[in-house]
């Protein structure tokens, strides 16, 4: 089924899908947060400021000379990815100024493909020494990036939902 506006999305289920999006992002980035502060306050917290590293070393290098500090110590994920998250924090805190919740349609790709081949560029720039980055062109390409991409996965999963919903009621329903 081809959606041309949003009257069909249910409103109380796109907002319950953004709500989650919402907390889900807002907690990936305390926890960013709380590694470095755990490590700070100690005893068993440094357990789990060891565990939060650990989870995000699978998503970012981590490298320390490229990683903003808190107390002393770097903070879970690089500058740029520090960036990337906080963007889509932020991007996801706006979208209901710009869009309306149950919206399903995703702007034009090219704000994706842009703000993507602006970071690319900086990191193979800098990967092959043509260009060094640094702190501030590794924080504004990732800010960049975290700021389109709620643009393009909110209305993804509420469509998404959307559609699990619909597809349950139908089998309910027949």
């Amino acid at each position: 089924m081809k959606f041309t506006d949003n009257t069909n999305v249910d409103y109380k289920l796109a907002r319950k899908v953004y709500s989650v999006i919402l907390i889900f992002s807002l907690g990936w980035l305390m926890m960013i947060f709380a590694a470095p502060v755990f490590l700070k306050i100690g005893g068993p917290f440094e357990k789990i400021s060891s565990y939060i590293y650990l989870f995000f070393s699978n998503a970012c290098h981590q490298d320390d000379g490229r990683s903003f500090h808190l107390f002393e110590h770097s903070l879970a994920v690089c500058s740029r990815c520090v960036w990337i998250y906080a963007g889509f924090a932020a991007g996801t805190i706006f979208y209901p100024l710009k869009f309306k919740i149950n919206n399903i349609n995703a702007p034009s790709i090219w704000l994706l493909i842009i703000p993507a081949l602006i970071l690319f560029i900086d990191v193979g720039f800098d990967s092959f020494g043509i260009l060094m980055n640094t702190f501030f062109t590794r924080s504004a390409s990732g800010l960049l990036l975290g700021l389109v991409l709620p643009m393009f996965i909110i209305p993804g999963f509420v469509k998404f939902f959307y559609e699990i919903n619909s597809f349950f009621q139908n089998k309910v329903n027949a």
